[in-house]
Parts: structure tokens; C-alpha cells; sequence
């Protein structure tokens, strides 16, 4: 991996049972660094690159990008892909 490539592999939420992406507060990197959600707001807007892979399947890597609401605060999410699902939700919490 280089410089400025970061994989997220778990989330803290606001709530237990999360539905939207931007109830996520933090991210865990592989790393074992934590980072604040704006922080990788921030970091993404910045030209970083976060990244998410399926369990089981590293070969599936799916990006996160931003999202700047019109109204409320910047969130992260990962793009569109095969599921309508964001999958961020899917990482283990801690």
C-alpha cells in the first residue's frame, strides 16, 4: 500500500443498530489508528484515499468518498457499487 491509501476495517456509530452512513462516528484503520469522521472527511477531500474490502474477499475493495449535505454535517460513504447498501455499515464495531 502507499502513501496516503488508508483501508477502514471497523466503525463506531452513534446508535447500536446503525441504518444511514452518517451515523458513523469514527473509523478504526488497519493501521490501529483511529480517526474522527471528520477527520477522514477531511483527509478524503484532501486527495487521500480510504477504502473498504469485503470480509473474506480482500480482492473486493470498494472506495469511500464524502458527502456534503446541504443541510447537517459531512459523513463518509463508501461509492456506489452492486449493493444499495452502504458497506462501512457491515464492518465490525468497536
Amino acid at each position: 500500500m502507499t502513501d496516503n491509501v488508508y483501508e477502514i476495517v471497523a466503525i463506531h456509530t452513534q446508535d447500536s443498530t446503525p441504518v444511514l452512513p452518517d451515523e458513523i462516528i469514527s473509523v478504526k484503520l488497519r493501521s490501529g489508528l483511529i480517526e474522527t469522521k471528520q477527520q477522514v472527511v477531511d483527509y478524503i477531500d484532501a486527495k487521500m484515499i480510504y477504502f473498504y474490502t469485503t470480509p473474506g474477499n480482500p480482492e473486493d475493495v470498494t472506495l469511500v468518498e464524502t458527502v456534503h449535505p446541504s443541510t447537517g454535517e459531512p459523513y463518509i460513504r463508501t461509492r456506489e457499487n452492486s449493493t444499495t447498501l452502504d458497506n462501512l455499515l457491515s464492518l465490525p464495531r468497536f
